[in-house]
């Protein structure tokens, strides 16, 4: 494995555009929705910080509807030093908890410009965790957990980063609903646990992205997460864990992913050519993905198989046991955006001079008692 030189987390995913128009830091679920909606109506680029607690839809889902195309993030983590109220951010994405109290989805961020709009966008969501989402599935509501859905002809950035997805349900994709009209779509360092689309299919996550442009490529990564535990009735016998359409141009790239327990299927790949819009294309490198449905084939190298060792997985600890075989086996760097350097835990993303697949970076193994201890 190569050594990573990777740049910091929070360089990267928080560096802002020239112009930034306001900075939130929320104490509660009020001024949550309050900050959110003055985001939505800002032109500029925002940030929301969240300050850690747990935060549940009371009056409703956590809602971001905009007209005009500035960037956001909203971050979790924050808390006050020396009177300085989000001064600093903790990276540990389980204690900030949006939580949909299994009424109402948790998080629905909507960009809708006018036609013909050309502005490019990012819409960023790290360092929480979304949790007990419900979408009502006889009004198809998408995304228990997370609903991102851009409809701007400008080219449009989404971004889930360090997020925990858990027990959320939905119309398709529970953890996720994820749809950009053109431009690209990013999971990383992230989990999906026992997630359910109860209804149809993509207990995890349904991924869309209609167009993109020519040098875009992939416009679809997923990397360093683990999807697991995905229920669902099937639809047609697509499966539990993520769906992904792709039309012609769009390709998807999966690395350092583990994929693990998801009903009837992990990864779902269509092509759009039956609608006339072609199709795309889906490889996979360095990544545990047993069990493929859809209509186009994956392009797959340095595959990972068996049982990849988790710590207990049947209480939803999805961290890499000493003993896993697929320690230091990861991809670093990658090829495409940085990780940065923090796992899911707020610990040092690589470890032993190489990366761990998944969001955890495995922080006690030894290679001195990898094959048990000797004299």
């Amino acid at each position: 494995m190569r050594k990573s030189n990777l740049t910091p987390l929070l360089a990267l995913l928080l560096a802002a555009p020239l112009s930034h128009a306001a900075t939130w830091c929320v104490r509660n679920h009020t001024e949550l929705q309050q900050a959110l909606t003055a985001a939505a109506a800002s032109p500029g680029d925002d940030e929301i910080r969240i300050r850690e607690g747990i935060y549940t839809t009371f009056s409703g889902t956590f809602t971001y509807t905009a007209q005009t195309t500035g960037w956001l993030w909203l971050t979790g983590g924050w808390y006050t030093i020396d009177g300085n109220d989000c001064a600093q951010m903790r990276m540990d994405a389980s204690r900030t908890i949006l939580d949909g109290a299994g009424q109402q989805r948790v998080l629905k961020i909507l960009l809708m410009p006018p036609a013909g709009t050309t502005q490019s966008t990012r819409l960023g969501v790290m360092n929480l965790t979304l949790a007990n989402g419900y979408g009502n599935s006889t009004t198809f509501e998408r995304g228990g957990g997370v609903q991102m859905n851009s409809y701007s002809d400008g080219f449009t950035e989404l971004w889930l980063d360090h997020v925990i997805a858990t027990h959320n349900d939905g119309y398709f994709g529970g953890g996720a609903d994820l749809y950009a009209k053109n431009g690209f779509v990013r999971i990383a360092n992230s989990l999906f646990d026992h997630n359910d689309a109860s209804a149809t299919a993509f207990g995890h996550a349904a991924i869309t992205v209609v167009t993109t442009p020519g040098n875009v490529s992939p416009a679809i990564i997923i990397a360093n997460s683990t999807f697991a535990r995905g229920h669902c009735p099937g639809n047609s016998g697509r499966g539990c864990g993520v769906g992904a359409g792709l039309p012609a141009g769009v390709n998807l790239a999966v690395l350092n992913s583990l994929f693990h327990d998801n009903a009837i299927s992990d990864l779902n790949i269509e092509g759009m050519a039956v609608i006339g819009a072609g199709n795309g294309s889906a490889a996979a490198d360095y990544s545990l993905i047993p069990t493929l449905s859809g209509n186009l084939a994956l392009a797959t190298t340095h595959a990972f198989a068996g049982d990849p060792m988790f710590v207990d997985p049947a209480n939803g600890n999805f961290r890499l046991r000493d003993a896993s075989p697929l320690i230091n086996q990861g991809l670093a760097p990658l090829p495409y955006y940085p990780l940065g350097g923090a796992d899911l835990d707020g610990n040092l993303r690589v470890r032993f001079g190489a990366t761990d697949p998944g969001p955890y970076e495995n922080q006690t193994w030894d290679r001195i008692f990898v094959n048990g201890f000797e004299p």
